[in-house]
């Protein structure tokens, strides 16, 4: 499956321990996966980054039907120099044993695929079984990436474990069909994605849930701010740099200005006080006590936004969240926020005046 995680590009990348399917990561601390058969990647979402193998692709489907004995392995050479992948699709047309007692039980085939590349020695590249019970045809596709540049190929899949010579053993299984692939390269620039494969046999109840703990999209901050520490530097020019930060204001900030996920389109950088949005965030940045002997910033947004709503309702969810309210007038969006201020103003007219003016 193929994932848009971001619009935009987003900070650094990810691990497999970052990356949890039905809330169990893909792999623990030791490097050890929870699941089998996992293939993933990872674009940040640069202008230009490199597109994913097989998302999407253009295949032509060849029909095989070939029973693979451990003497008579399924051998093909591709020559095409414009193909990617060949999409192996195996059968297991039935699966059992039984036993003496009559009881049927599943068993284990193993077989592996092995690749050669203009001429060169075979190196395995899957390492597959079929393991358990199936009394109905039961379908598997492997897909073997082609080394780039290569004049040919050579796919051999072979039988490792023994034919069966008993009738009470069912493990025959063969080639159904072969698809040469062609990959359409499509790179989705500055859209972050993630691409996972895993075994389907591991997950009942249908495809699992996926999650990424991960740093967010890169935002317009001030060119004199640390994101990482919390702090500016001298005066501010009032130019801005992209850097990834969880400062509400700069995130309120970015999603005025910006013009995909935000309302750039219609709001420039002339119709809101930066100056002003500058003076919050130093606010929200300030550390303060957590409760528990630390400290922390006053602070902090780490939203994701997966729905799409009215921008102005979006726009106050997001104010709020520093303590302020946001309005439209006079062709600006005003934000104020209730922080000290060190020069009290106050407003003065015949009503709050004793004997008038």
């Amino acid at each position: 499956m193929l994932l848009v995680v971001c619009e935009g590009e987003v900070e650094g990348t990810v691990t497999a321990q970052q990356i949890y399917l039905n809330d169990t990561p893909l792999a623990n601390d030791d490097g050890s996966y929870n699941f089998t058969g996992v293939k993933w990647e990872f674009r940040r979402g640069t202008q230009d980054q490199e597109y994913i193998q097989g998302m999407p692709e253009i295949d032509n489907e060849l029909s095989v039907g070939q029973t693979i004995t451990t003497k008579n392995p399924w051998t093909r050479q591709f020559t095409d120099t414009s193909l990617d992948a060949v999409r192996i699709k195996l059968s297991v047309p039935a699966q059992y044993q039984y036993k003496d007692n009559g009881d049927m039980v599943g068993t284990v085939t193993d077989y592996a695929i092995d690749l050669s590349t203009d001429g060169g020695s075979y190196q395995t590249v899957v390492q597959g079984k079929s393991d358990g019970k199936t009394t109905s045809e039961y379908q598997r596709d492997h897909r073997i990436d082609l080394a780039s540049g290569a004049s040919s190929s050579t796919i051999r899949v072979r039988r490792i474990t023994a034919d069966s010579t008993d009738t009470k053993l069912v493990n025959a299984f063969k080639i159904f069909s072969f698809a040469e692939v062609i990959d359409s390269k499509l790179r989705y620039p500055n859209t972050s994605l993630l691409f996972i494969e895993v075994n389907s046999e591991q997950f009942t109840n249908g495809a699992p849930k996926v999650t990424v703990k991960m740093k967010g999209k890169l935002i317009r901050v001030p060119d004199n701010y640390d994101p990482a520490t919390r702090t500016y530097s001298g005066s501010w020019s009032g130019n801005f740099k992209l850097a990834y930060s969880n400062n509400p204001a700069w995130v309120f900030y970015d999603l005025i200005l910006d013009k995909i996920y935000g309302m750039g389109t219609r709001v420039d950088a002339s119709m809101i006080d930066k100056w002003g949005v500058y003076q919050i965030a130093v606010y929200c940045d300030d550390m303060v006590s957590n409760g528990a002997g630390g400290t922390e910033p006053r602070f902090t947004c780490n939203a994701y936004v997966q729905l799409q709503e009215e921008a102005f309702t979006v726009m106050q969810d997001f104010a709020a969240i520093f303590r302020s309210m946001t309005f439209w007038g006079n062709s600006q969006v005003i934000v104020n926020a209730d922080v000290p201020v060190d020069d009290l103003e106050w407003t003065y007219t015949a009503a709050n005046v004793v004997d008038g003016i």
